[in-house]
């Protein structure tokens, strides 16, 4: 899933809004126009919306991000992959993780335990008022998924997942975050899965676990198994198709490349809820904040590269995309 609906992107600034402080800064650093929002059932890119959470982290420092009595200061979990970066497979890295947890904050009381052949990873809100929609529940659903998943090299096959709150609007998106059998109003979050996996083997080197924590939260929002997704294998085609500049060739031409035809990519992306517009517009807003946040070129030469004849075009759509233009965007986040 390369986008996030808009009640995650709404409710992640509970914590913004219960401290009096504005949204407009969180949003604009994270590249994401405030207009969108206004706009019921709008979409929002899986990056921008991990420019937002980390916001709200840094803004509070509070890796809960203010939906518990006590902060959790930014780099816990930095902390505690440190801590877990030693064990050799997985169960051994959620009993430390659990107990890590535990011992630093009384707010989110975790638990692991095996029962009848299932790994059962559990977990309660102290002060589930604090968290009135739900999300930082689901939050860490997420990260208990997606962190040991991406340790193993593999996605961790749900069984069930348990949720302490009654079936909310947003359920069909909660169907996609955890791809097994929902249960609401139990009496705690719990992820089940077979016990097997807690005997893999942890893959991943110390060069990109630290890459991992570098990217947070971006690499925990990522579904297992998203790099094989239409939309993923479209990016990486143009991502690919130039060394230095974005290329975007017709529609027909792409779908030939992908071995299927024009009107079968057309609806398998309709029925993803994007389009080839939609995917253009998010490699080039993401290429865009790149090179010129992190490496420093002019608006003209950016303009270029993501495939724009003028730059004053260019300022228009970026514009558009994050509600400043790329001078006005630098001067923020520079």
């Amino acid at each position: 899933m390369a986008t996030i609906c808009h009640h995650h992107v709404i409710s992640c600034m509970h914590g913004l809004r219960a401290r009096n402080l504005s949204q407009q800064p969180a949003l604009e650093r994270a590249g994401i126009n405030p207009a969108v929002l206004g706009k019921e059932g709008q979409r929002v890119h899986t990056d921008q919306v991990a420019r937002l959470f980390k916001t709200v982290q840094e803004t509070l420092d509070d890796e809960f991000m203010g939906f518990t009595q006590s902060n959790c200061k930014v780099g816990i979990f930095a902390t505690m992959t440190e801590l877990v970066s030693r064990c050799t497979n997985l169960g051994e890295l959620l009993e430390k993780a659990v107990s890590f947890y535990n011992l630093i904050s009384n707010d989110i009381p975790m638990r692991l335990e095996r029962s009848k052949g299932n790994a059962v990873l559990s977990f309660e809100m102290t002060n589930p008022q604090l968290d009135p929609e739900n999300f930082m529940t689901e939050f860490w659903l997420v990260i208990w998924h997606r962190f040991p998943s991406w340790y193993i090299g593999q996605p961790i096959r749900l069984k069930e997942t348990h949720f302490s709150f009654s079936a909310p609007t947003h359920r069909s998106e909660l169907q996609i975050m955890f791809p097994a059998r929902l249960h609401f109003n139990s009496s705690a979050n719990r992820l089940i899965f077979d016990e097997h996996y807690l005997d893999k083997p942890l893959v991943r080197t110390d060069q990109e676990l630290a890459q991992f924590v570098q990217n947070a939260p971006a690499d925990i929002m990522t579904i297992p198994g998203f790099d094989s997704t239409l939309e993923a294998q479209i990016e990486r085609i143009i991502s690919q198709r130039h060394p230095d500049r974005l290329v975007f060739v017709p529609i027909h031409q792409l779908a030939a490349e992908l071995g299927i035809s024009s009107q079968t990519l057309h609806r398998r992306l309709v029925e993803s809820a994007t389009s080839y517009q939609k995917i253009k517009d998010n490699l080039r807003r993401e290429v865009a904040i790149n090179k010129l946040v992190n490496e420093g070129l002019t608006v003209e030469r950016v303009a270029e590269i993501v495939g724009f004849t003028e730059s004053r075009s260019f300022t228009r759509a970026f514009k558009h995309w994050t509600g400043l233009t790329p001078r006005e965007y630098c001067k923020q986040n520079g």
